[in-house]
């Protein structure tokens, strides 16, 4: 049996992908294991044998501090050495680079999923540079890098310069959604309404959405959005909170905390149109959890949302901050429900074809194996 070791913080997407590819691996050919961020004690993933994945903490930050990594990397290879796996995995940026640090030092074969480079989340030239750069180096690393979609490999290649050779793309991919549980936000909200699902973020840009919703009023005063997700009080969300009431928006848009995922999934299912306005993704769960439940989607045209939205075939892309484009597509949208069915059916087709787990699981299976060798 080959072992497997994860390095992650395995919350919001990386979370989702960690627990996907555990429960869904062949657990009689592979046996897998987590380090990870001591905070994250209370993440559970379950094996498809239903036996509990081994778990180790370490004090894997997000922040950069020299002398806490140093420590961290040190944790991380006396666990390595202690589990002696057959191949490391590691997901995101900090995971990542101590990660594949570890591997080349044990020389252990090791992969690199990046859910969206680092480099892509600075709100600053200087940041975004720093980021980069420290991808770079990792070239002349022998480990490799699984991109969670096209866009995330093509940014490899152009971007950071990596060989082909030193590439492979295994698509955020989800189970076919069967579990809804009844809730009472759909019962207050109108037949007609559009959803968005993500935390108040330099990422997400939620700030756009409204921005486009003050626009869509003008001319449909009956416009709805349920923004999933938002999270605890915050600075972000505190100024979205007075943007919609000063646009007197109180009544078009409803703000939801986190849910259970089972409710999320049935509002998601109730709605008309899903929107996002992120500005940069790895490949977003929230998309392709729409296109299986055949939701047509209006996205801002980056990383990851133009990877799932074929334009005006199961939705429409636009510019990032382009608010009137958004909304003419929107309001396109809500006023033609032909457009809309035809939008839903090759949604789903998408999801069928592309974002399967079930039918994509193999191809990585098949890619461990090659890398152990």
């Amino acid at each position: 049996m080959f072992k497997i070791v994860h390095i992650a913080r395995p919350i919001a997407g990386v979370g989702v992908y960690v627990d996907l590819l555990i429960n869904h691996i062949d657990d009689t050919r592979f046996k897998n294991f987590l380090i990870s961020n001591h905070r994250d004690k209370n993440f559970e993933v379950i094996t498809g044998s239903l036996k509990n994945t081994s778990q180790f903490h370490v004090n894997l930050k997000r922040e950069i501090n020299i002398i806490k990594d140093i420590k961290c990397l040190l944790d991380i290879i006396k666990l390595i050495r202690e589990i002696n796996p057959d191949i490391i995995h590691c997901h995101s940026a900090k995971a990542g680079f101590l990660g594949r640090i570890a591997g080349a030092y044990l020389k252990i074969p090791t992969v690199y999923t990046p859910h969206a480079f680092s480099y892509l989340s600075g709100e600053n030239k200087l940041k975004r540079n720093l980021f980069k750069n420290l991808e770079k180096i990792f070239r002349v690393f022998p480990s490799k890098i699984i991109a969670c979609s096209k866009s995330e490999y093509n940014r490899a290649i152009y971007d950071l310069q990596f060989n082909e050779d030193k590439l492979f793309i295994w698509n955020n991919s989800i189970e076919d959604i069967t579990e809804f549980s009844p809730s009472k936000v759909i019962e207050n909200l109108p037949e007609k309404f559009i959803c968005s699902i993500g935390r108040p973020s330099y990422q997400k840009n939620i700030e756009m959405l409204l921005e486009t919703m003050s626009q869509i009023k003008k001319s449909t005063e009956d416009i709805h959005l349920v923004l999933l997700g938002i999270g605890s009080p915050s600075h972000r969300l505190d100024k979205l909170k007075k943007f919609i009431k000063k646009n007197d928006l109180s009544s078009n848009i409803t703000l939801i905390p986190w849910l259970e995922r089972a409710e999320v999934m049935s509002i998601l299912k109730a709605c008309y149109v899903y929107v996002s306005s992120s500005r940069y993704e790895g490949l977003p769960y929230s998309i392709i959890e729409a296109l299986s439940l055949e939701k047509p989607c209006v996205v801002t045209n980056v990383d990851g949302n133009k990877d799932l939205i074929v334009n005006k075939y199961n939705g429409y892309t636009v510019e990032v901050e382009d608010t009137q484009h958004m909304a003419e597509k929107i309001i396109l949208m809500y006023n033609e429900s032909n457009i809309v069915m035809e939008m839903s059916k090759n949604s789903r087709k998408e999801y069928l074809n592309k974002y399967n787990i079930e039918n994509n699981i193999h191809r990585l299976e098949k890619f461990y194996t090659s890398e152990i060798g």
